[in-house]
């Protein structure tokens, strides 16, 4: 049995082992994965087949055995694409004057696709008939073998082209498809091949985030402004996850409409730039970026009696350091806590039309926790948490080891507070002493007036 439980733990370990192995070098692999911003975004719908479509102003929609994929417009005016599958084979497909999309399936049940889809009864276009009557003098013809398309006007036939099929009106507009797979618009004889492109960002949710959280959190920053160009893509992501997860987290991906203004946070990869805007931190390529020059505002910082220096920073409450000018996690590299301890060197200031905060790039020394020896913090820190106040009369020590937990605004509040108190305790003792003399007053006179009446005569025959 010991030679079989030996046997066991030794396999288990090897096993273990194995394991481990085989993780560290995949994990390894996938850290050390490099960034790469997609550049393109555009994609072209490849119909591969058909059964019928249906065109609303710029939305297509189109149905394949029992799937409905749709190109429109979302609320960023971006063409995207959608895709639904229903249970049935479908055979029409339908839009209203409305924009509302109707299907009809083999069982011969029509529905309004939305959200949800639902049942309702629609008047199919027919796709059976040879002509299309366009108004009372103008109509086209579509002959079903080799499908020839024919305009007709008052009279005289114009030839569109062959391999036509699906012919219908929308609108004012005509429209047919081309060897079973291609959507042309009609004009007159002329046929012209439908705009189908669309943007396709799902490839910027798999960007490897590679060294971006070093690089977010690294020394000497040099602030950098810049413009996304017009017409560049631009994804924001989160930067919360930044060294937590493999690939950036996509909110959402957008077109730059004119010059975006940004600072440059750092570069990373083969192509990429994380930037920050007055909206939030971006990735985007490195090649859609422009420089703009920046000029360093003039420190404002107070100096000393003399103006020979500046006085020393300190911060009003705990703080973050951040190693740019944009606060979040990911660039956060020190906490500097409040008190008169804690003095900082104020260095620059940074101040941006569109950044929302004025910074103050800072230096100070702490202490490492780990070795001991002295260790320089440089970063920025918001200007509106910074005072030349050194905080020294709320510092006072009532012990020897200090008040750790001392907090400006909250131990004011109950020093003020505890004074209040002991006033009211003071005035009621006072009034309860009063009261009590007044109720001893009144009883010693009421004692004094009971003596001074004479007593009662008991007169009886005896005395008589």
């Amino acid at each position: 049995m010991k030679a079989n439980k030996a046997i066991t733990i030794a396999l288990a370990g090897m096993l273990a082992a194995c394991a481990i192995s085989s993780s560290t070098v995949f994990a390894a692999a996938d850290e050390t994965s490099e960034t790469v911003y997609p550049q393109d975004f555009e994609r072209n719908l490849d119909i591969e087949a058909l059964t019928d479509y249906a065109v609303y102003g710029e939305n297509f929609a189109y149905a394949t055995n029992s799937s409905i994929t749709i190109i429109s417009r979302d609320e960023s005016g971006d063409k995207k694409r959608t895709s639904y599958t229903h249970e049935y084979l479908i055979n029409a497909l339908d839009y209203d004057k409305n924009g509302d999309l109707y299907f009809k399936t083999s069982s011969e049940i029509s529905y309004m696709y939305g959200s949800p889809v639902t049942q309702k009864e629609h008047n199919f276009q027919s796709l059976t008939s040879a002509k299309l009557d366009v108004s009372s003098d103008v109509f086209y013809t579509l002959e079903k073998e080799g499908g020839k398309l024919d305009y007709w006007e008052n009279g005289k036939r114009l030839p569109v082209g062959e391999g036509f099929s699906l012919i219908k009106m929308y609108g004012d507009s005509v429209y047919a498809i081309k060897d079973d797979t291609v959507p042309y618009v009609i004009e007159g004889q002329r046929a012209t091949e439908l705009d189908l492109s669309y943007t396709d960002f799902s490839g910027a949710d798999n960007i490897p985030c590679g060294d971006a959280a070093d690089k977010l959190k690294a020394d000497g920053y040099q602030v950098k402004t810049a413009n996304i160009k017009h017409g560049s893509y631009y994804t924001q992501i989160n930067p919360s996850t930044i060294g937590k997860e493999q690939t950036f987290t996509q909110i959402r991906t957008q077109k730059a409409e004119g010059d975006k203004p940004c600072i440059i946070l750092c570069t990373v990869g083969q192509n990429a730039a994380i930037v920050a805007t007055n909206e939030g931190m971006f990735i985007t390529a490195s090649e859609n970026i422009k420089d703009s020059a920046y000029s360093s505002p003039k420190n404002d910082w107070p100096l000393n009696a003399e103006g020979s220096k500046r006085l020393d920073a300190y911060a009003r409450e705990n703080t973050g350091v951040y190693a740019s000018p944009y606060m979040c996690e990911s660039t956060k590299i020190a906490e500097l806590e409040s008190g008169a301890e804690n003095h900082v060197e104020v260095i620059e200031k940074f101040e941006l039309d569109y950044i929302n905060t004025k910074f103050y790039r800072i230096r100070y020394e702490i202490e490492d926790g780990q070795t001991g020896e002295a260790k320089t913090i440089t970063g920025f820190v918001a200007a509106k948490m910074l005072t030349p106040y050194n905080f020294a009369a709320e510092d006072n020590k009532p012990h020897e080891n200090g008040d750790k937990d001392f907090d400006y605004d909250t131990n004011v509040v109950s020093v003020v507070l505890a004074i209040i108190i002991v006033a009211l305790v003071i005035v009621a003792v006072m009034y309860i002493s009063l009261i009590g003399s007044k109720k001893n007053k009144d009883k010693t006179v009421k004692v004094v007036k009971k003596k001074r009446e004479p007593e009662p005569v008991d007169y009886n025959d005896e005395d008589e």
